[in-house]
């Protein structure tokens, strides 16, 4: 079964990467994206966000005309004449940390209207259990003079190493009851499937409850080794040993057992918290999740008491090297670095924060909350000039690499906060520094 046009709706992240890769491999991809000033930066090759590798393929597939963005659903439909249509929209958590579905609700029925043959709808954002169920209903009730199957397929990606998830991924999950739609969306995964990964094929339910579990399984990991990380402390352990011998362990792997100062991004928080609300609706006890959720809340304030009992508030100013919540990303949603500068701002502690890639992002968190004393500078050297103290919170490389020499010659403060334990704590100290890292 051949597939050769796909229609995504929504030029967000997931729709973004999704819609360039699938179009790197020769089908004709039309994104659909309503907000005017992002489809106008689009439709000039630019990217509105910082993924490696990602506004080359775009460029690519825009000069082959593989590519195209617009911003009506009916026009893309109408025009690209696609078969396969794949949901990419937001669903943001609300205050009770359920998912907002709204977008999706909107986006089915912008699609059911527009149809003009049978169709799979493919679920690629992230959706509470049910949900699929609850969209064939909706598009039940539309009365469209078409098929229009549902098919859950939940995207398994990390932010910074996105395109090589995406080309090469471990695993292909499609949640869907209806052969035909089955058969449609396997044959559009039919490249990315000679690495003899596993596709799976499952009830909605289970695919959808698939993507919740393992983010709450790997955000578990990173909570866990970070109670590790304080019980270490206390005992003048260094959690970096540990956390190699665990990883030598093969019962346990080598992935996310990093201590640091918590989780954040886009999937990590907003699942943890679906996964709590979901077990509350149908009556299942959620104290293991909640713990995960709550732990690494307080995790991002690892350092502040220490900041406050060592250092003046008003006088004393924080170098803070990083905000995006991990390297390669400017994404800064639920950073453990806008925790930190609530907090310390509060306290009366001036900041003067540097990231390679989040500035803007950042600039505009900060309007929005109202949050004062906060400067933002171009380079780390100027972050840690006139500093009494830093904080390395996301270990770019080029933070990494003031370890090997550097730090001494711009920084003339006294302490070092690293909160991803990247530097060697003797080779501070023999700087003249003192340090305090997570778990060391």
């Amino acid at each position: 079964m051949s597939v050769g046009k796909i229609a995504v709706v929504g030029a967000g992240y997931v729709g973004l990467v999704a819609g360039a890769c699938f179009s790197s491999f020769g089908y004709e991809v039309g994104v659909i994206e309503i907000n005017p000033e992002k489809l106008g930066r689009l439709q000039k090759g630019e990217v509105p966000i910082y993924e490696p590798g990602l506004s080359e393929i775009i460029a690519g597939s825009l000069a082959l005309g593989n590519l195209s963005f617009v911003s009506k659903t009916q026009d893309c439909l109408k025009t690209l004449g696609p078969d396969i249509v794949i949901l990419a929209v937001g669903t943001p958590a609300n205050p009770d940390g359920s998912c907002n579905l709204s977008y999706v609700n909107q986006a089915v029925r912008d699609v059911a209207a527009a149809v003009e043959r049978d169709t799979v709808l493919v679920i690629k954002s992230t959706v509470p259990v049910g949900t699929a169920r609850k969209l064939k209903e909706l598009v039940a009730s539309l009365k469209s003079k078409h098929r229009i199957a549902v098919v859950n397929n939940p995207e398994f990606l990390k932010e910074g190493s996105a395109i090589s998830d995406f080309m090469r991924p471990e695993r292909v999950v499609l949640g869907g009851l209806e052969d035909w739609a089955i058969d449609k969306v396997r044959a559009l995964y039919n490249p990315l499937l000679h690495n003899g990964r596993p596709l799976f094929v499952t009830d909605h339910e289970t695919a959808e409850l698939a993507k919740l579990s393992a983010n709450l399984m790997l955000a578990s990991r990173v909570s866990l080794i970070n109670q590790v990380s304080r019980l270490s402390s206390s005992f003048g352990a260094d959690v970096r040993q540990i956390e190699a011998i665990l990883r030598s362990d093969s019962r346990i792997g080598n992935k996310y057992l990093y201590s640091g100062l918590g989780y954040g991004g886009s999937c990590f928080p907003k699942d943890v918290k679906d996964f709590i609300h979901l077990c509350e609706e149908r009556g299942v006890d959620a104290q293991v999740a909640k713990a995960i959720d709550n732990f690494n809340e307080s995790q991002k304030l690892f350092f502040v008491d220490d900041i406050c009992k060592r250092f003046k508030a008003g006088s004393d100013t924080i170098g803070l090297l990083g905000v995006a919540f991990k390297p390669e990303t400017d994404d800064i949603r639920e950073s453990p670095a806008l925790a930190l500068t609530s907090a310390l701002t509060k306290h009366g502690f001036k900041i003067k924060a540097h990231d390679p890639k989040a500035l803007g992002e950042y600039r505009h968190w900060l309007q929005t909350e109202k949050i004062e004393g906060v400067e933002l500078v171009t380079s780390a050297k100027a972050a840690l000039e006139g500093t009494q103290l830093m904080i390395l919170h996301t270990e770019w490389q080029e933070y990494q690499r003031l370890g090997l020499g550097l730090l001494p010659t711009i920084f003339k403060g006294k302490r070092v906060y690293d909160g991803k334990n990247v530097f060697r704590k003797e080779q501070i100290a023999s700087w003249g520094f003192e340090y305090m890292g997570v778990g060391r």
